[in-house]
């Protein structure tokens, strides 16, 4: 196993200014919605939850989506739903690009929401549509999975954080209304292991992290996970550290500045996208109960 003192890296400090102003409107179209949906990131439970979220909330009845389950460990999703039921709340677990999924959420929300009316004693029925609160940090699939319930593409939607800027009031199918929020970090990340693993996930804004830096991190996380697929960037097995890795996939791959030398920024942005492709395997970084921000 790799092991890096990432904790000597500065912080970022990645906190654009229209996040601010985002917080701000969504607490303020809180008071029009049934029911909060968190996305969060299967390959990361705990880390890809905003903390204040649940404060920001207000006691509003609220459910967790972890979307990306295709390139989780399984068998750690399967742990992480059973983890957040013992707690009492519910974890889903997604793949919004495989519409067939998504068909009876709408229905789902709908019915919570009922429940929810149900047990705080309501008695008419509701005359309106049920509204829906979606909100998690940026560029975790929030307009991907808008677009797939709709099946056209309402919602704007990008590879990079921070392509919804504002609230958008969106109908759903079984009378479902909903308000897809911009993606909102928190003010400030504790530890640089937990701000490397969001970049990594693509949460965070691709230009202020580090390339090499953050295929460092990746190599370490891949260190101690099982069933890599080395054999993807042409190793036999993990290697002995970072360096060694970007190396001899640049040279394999023609990845090479003018006179032979590795390009390890080159070597960096390849690894990063076989792995964000999916193509080293199915890895969840927050594992239960060892589930701290690492």
């Amino acid at each position: 196993m790799i092991d890096i003192d990432f904790e000597q890296y500065p912080l970022t400090g990645w906190f654009p200014g229209h996040m601010m102003k985002a917080e701000k409107a969504m607490q303020e179209a809180l008071k029009l919605v049934d029911l909060v949906v968190e996305l969060i990131d299967a390959r990361a439970p705990m880390s890809s939850r905003n903390p204040d979220l649940r404060e920001i909330l207000q006691n509003r009845p609220f459910l967790t989506v972890a979307n990306k389950s295709d390139l989780a460990d399984p068998k750690a999703s399967k742990a992480w739903v059973e983890w957040y039921a013992k707690r009492g709340e519910r974890l889903f677990m997604l793949d919004s690009r495989k519409t067939g999924t998504l068909r009876g959420l709408p229905e789902l929300w709908r019915k919570v929401v009922m429940e929810e009316r149900a047990k705080r004693g309501a008695t008419r029925p509701l005359a309106r549509p049920v509204r829906i609160m979606i909100a998690g940090v940026p560029n975790i699939g929030k307009s991907t999975l808008v677009n797939h319930l709709l099946e056209k593409n309402k919602a704007q939607v990008g590879p990079k954080p921070g392509v919804t800027r504002q609230n958008q009031w969106i109908p759903l199918p079984s009378n479902v209304e909903l308000l897809d929020t911009p993606g909102i970090l928190w003010p400030r990340i504790q530890s640089k292991r937990h701000e490397l693993l969001l970049a990594l996930l693509g949460n965070l804004k691709e230009e202020v992290v580090d390339k090499i830096l953050l295929s460092d991190y990746l190599c370490c996380r891949l260190s101690e996970q099982k069933n890599v697929k080395w054999d993807v960037l042409g190793v036999d097995g993990c290697p002995n550290s970072p360096d060694e890795l970007l190396e001899g996939l640049a040279r394999r791959r023609g990845l090479l500045r003018q006179g032979g030398t590795p390009d390890f920024e080159r070597a960096a942005n390849a690894f990063l996208k076989e792995y964000r492709d999916g193509r080293l395997g199915r890895f969840t970084f927050d594992l239960v109960p060892q589930c701290g921000l690492t």
